[in-house]
């Protein structure tokens, strides 16, 4: 949607002798440099002789529809002549510090370092171009909304083969996303196996985010085979320590849990306090990261066992599949303050306990699988789990059981998520079973109950446990559901069910579900799908004849870029969005993300603040004389008016003419990022053939329908120069 905005006039340059004659469109007699080069050109570089020039202008810039002479030490700006701004950063009359941005027409300091939103306090937004901190724009100003549109998923890449442990392409546990090497381009950790058996070798893999290039070498610590993780265990990534490096935990083939360096090199295997190794083993497990102290240091979850941020054991051994469904898949346990003591705990569907292992509390019930929210608004949370094909509600703080219903379809039901899935401003809850993707809205008054909202079928009749994940694609409050059974991927509209995309993507199922991030760091949003494809050769899973099995990962982003932002992160199967930071670091102490810091949703992806926040290029004409009489030079001053940075790059077209239609003499680049209120001069030289005058033309980013960038206006992105030439020469 666009919003209204005040338009800077874009004046023409006059020309540098008065004519009464009407500017030509002359034949071009440039280099022939059409293409872009990203350079900037000094226009009083010329490789030209210095004949001896009646200068019109001793400033030699005109400004304005009449011509103006600047004085010395002025430059043109929106068609009049004004003190030139030695910093580039222009806010109206003032001109900035170079450290500063132009935010709503004000001079704004950056704050701190950021790598997404939620890095930041509240009522500020992570300005990605520049990496810091700034107040969020009131709602008005420049915003970009994509419009409601077809979904138009494309394959941006995949990975499906290896030259290093080549049979070993099956994945069937939910990718990580998380920057490994700092490298500002995420990284997708996958767990890799030739198998479905838990008891036999998995491999964990990083994929570069751009390419799904592999970054390890063969010789790695992570393909030893004493190294070999759980093929059917789900992993987890984050700075650990605090050190500032990502490391990478997982379930350990033969049990117990191991970690690795964000290189690939053994980090440590789990021990007990004693020293001995602890191998306890759940099948199908998920790892979760907390700091559950808020020391500074994170703790990891592996159903209810608990280890600290070396791989010693806390508490909890013996209770490793906490948060498991009672089908032999799991666990998928989570980590949430549900008592209000400021101490996170580990809960499951009928526990919770502490860190020392003191039992919160345990209601009797069948375990399951875990989510928390708040769903009344009162300020604490609820407890979801889905356990044995049913749906409840349960009080987090004592584990009571306020609601109860049986879910439609068969089958135990996978991981639920949490989100306002109609944009009606409450939460609701969905889960996915054999048959059919559930959506259940929760009413806490006057008596708790859990109604279904919308079903829709699927086909997992293997493990029928799978999990899903949430995203609103087009920003308009309504979530999306994306979702992968034994074989398809789906996008889903929140409000009803309706499938909105569907591409045959095979896999035999447990507790995996498509991920949203900005995987390879181009600020646009992809989703992330693993395939497998041993169950349907042999005939365990039967899919539709347009189904082709596939084995790997498959990386989908919009045909035309038009998805709302999102994060660069997910990091865990348990991922709430407070769980983690931009950078891969573990908050402490963690935002409840059910809170005013939080988002109350739970496996959802947001940006956060500033997802609508826009550009607004804009560019001001000048036409020097100071290479006359060889050229005339042409000085095109892009600039920033919107609320978000663009990177360098943006294109400009210099055309011999009075609009885009006249020959073009050069097409160039931005050098440099333009944060608001940030400006750059691109220049371009021009060689007439006749004595004029000469009329200009300049595009920034390309015509309306062609733009790169999305911006809160497109019709601003032009200027012009008429009536131009060289003063005469004595």
């Amino acid at each position: 949607m666009r919003r209204a905005f005040l338009l800077f006039a874009l004046l023409p340059i006059a020309p540098v002798a008065c004519s009464g004659s009407t500017p030509e469109q002359p034949p071009l007699s440039n280099d022939g440099d059409a293409s872009v080069d990203g350079t900037t050109d000094d226009v009083g570089s010329f490789d030209v002789g210095a004949p001896d020039v009646e200068l019109g202008c001793p400033s030699e810039v005109l400004c304005g529809a009449a011509g103006t002479c600047c004085k010395s030490g002025e430059e043109c700006v929106d068609g009049a002549c004004a003190t030139a701004c030695s910093s580039g950063v222009r806010c109206g009359a003032t001109c900035c510090a170079a450290t500063d941005v132009c935010l709503v027409g004000k001079c704004t300091a950056p704050g701190a370092a950021c790598k997404d939103s939620f890095d930041c306090d509240e009522g500020e937004f992570c300005e990605p171009t520049l990496g810091k901190c700034l107040p969020q724009p009131p709602a008005g100003a420049c915003e970009y909304r994509p419009p409601v549109a077809k979904l138009e998923p494309i394959l941006e890449w995949s990975w499906t083969t290896s030259a290093i442990k080549p049979t070993f392409v099956q994945v069937i546990n939910m990718p990580v996303v998380v920057d490994l090497d700092k490298d500002k381009t995420p990284d997708v950790v996958i767990v890799t196996s030739d198998n479905y058996d838990a008891d036999l070798a998995g491999y964990l893999r990083a994929l570069d985010g751009k390419t799904g290039v592999e970054k390890w070498p063969a010789t790695a610590d992570v393909y030893k085979d004493a190294n070999q993780v759980n093929p059917r265990g789900t992993p987890a990534a984050a700075d650990l320590d605090g050190d500032g490096a990502i490391e990478i935990v997982s379930p350990m083939r033969a049990g117990g849990v191991i970690a690795f360096k964000a290189d690939g090199s053994l980090l440590w295997k789990s021990r007990r306090a004693d020293g001995s190794a602890y191998v306890g083993k759940a099948n199908s497990a998920t790892i979760a990261l907390a700091d559950m102290d808020a020391d500074g240091k994170a703790e990891i979850v592996y159903g209810g066992v608990i280890l600290d941020h070396t791989g010693k054991v806390i508490s909890g051994e013996g209770r490793e599949f906490l948060g498991g469904n009672a089908t032999g898949y799991g666990p998928v346990s989570i980590v949430a303050d549900v008592d209000g003591d400021g101490q996170q705990e580990v809960v499951g569907g009928n526990r919770a306990y502490k860190k020392d292992g003191t039992l919160v509390w345990n209601n009797g019930l069948t375990d399951g699988y875990p989510a928390i929210a708040d769903f009344d608004k009162d300020g604490k949370p609820e407890l979801v789990v889905i356990a044995q094909g049913k749906v409840r509600v349960h009080d987090a703080k004592t584990g009571a059981r306020l609601a109860e219903l049986l879910m439609p379809g068969a089958g135990s039901g996978g991981p639920p998520t949490i989100a306002d899935f109609d944009g009606d401003g409450v939460m609701e809850i969905a889960s996915a079973n054999g048959s059919k993707y559930n959506v259940f809205e929760y009413e806490a008054a006057p008596t708790p109950k859990l109604t279904a909202k919308w079903s829709a079928d699927t086909h997992d009749l293997s493990s029928n446990v799978t999990g899903s994940s949430v995203f609103d694609f087009e920003g308009d409050g309504a979530a999306e559901v994306v979702y992968n059974d034994e074989c398809y991927v789906r996008v889903y509209s929140g409000k009803d069910g309706k499938v909105l995309f569907q591409q045959p993507s095979s896999t035999a199922t447990i507790h995996e579900y498509p991920i949203l991030a900005d995987v390879d760091g181009d600020g646009n949003t992809e989703f992330l799908v693993v395939s497998n494809n041993l169950n349907h050769k042999i005939g365990g899973v039967s899919c539709p004849s347009d189904v082709t099995p596939r084995a790997g990962v498959f990386v989908y982003g919009d045909k035309n870029d038009k998805w709302v932002r999102t994060r660069k992160v997910w990091n865990q199967h348990a991922y709430h969005i407070t769980n983690v930071n931009g950078d891969g670091t573990v908050p402490w102490p963690e935002p409840v993300s059910w809170g005013a810091s939080g988002y109350n949703n739970y496996r959802v992806s947001s940006q956060g603040a500033g997802v609508f926040n826009a550009p607004d290029l804009r560019v001001d004409l000048e036409v020097s004389t100071a290479s006359c009489p060889a050229a005339l030079g042409l000085r095109a001053r892009v600039k920033n008016a919107g609320t978000l940075g663009v990177p360098a790059g943006v294109k400009v077209r210099f055309h011999a003419g009075a609009d885009a239609s006249a020959p073009l003499i050069v097409e160039k680049a931005t050098t440099t990022a333009l944060l608001p209120g940030g400006s750059e001069v691109v220049t371009a030289p021009f060689t007439p053939s006749g004595a004029g005058p000469f009329s200009f033309f300049v595009n920034v980013d390309g015509a309306s329908s062609g733009s790169a960038i999305k911006e809160c206006l497109e019709d601003n992105n032009t200027g012009s120069a008429g009536g131009s030439k060289c003063p005469s020469v004595k």
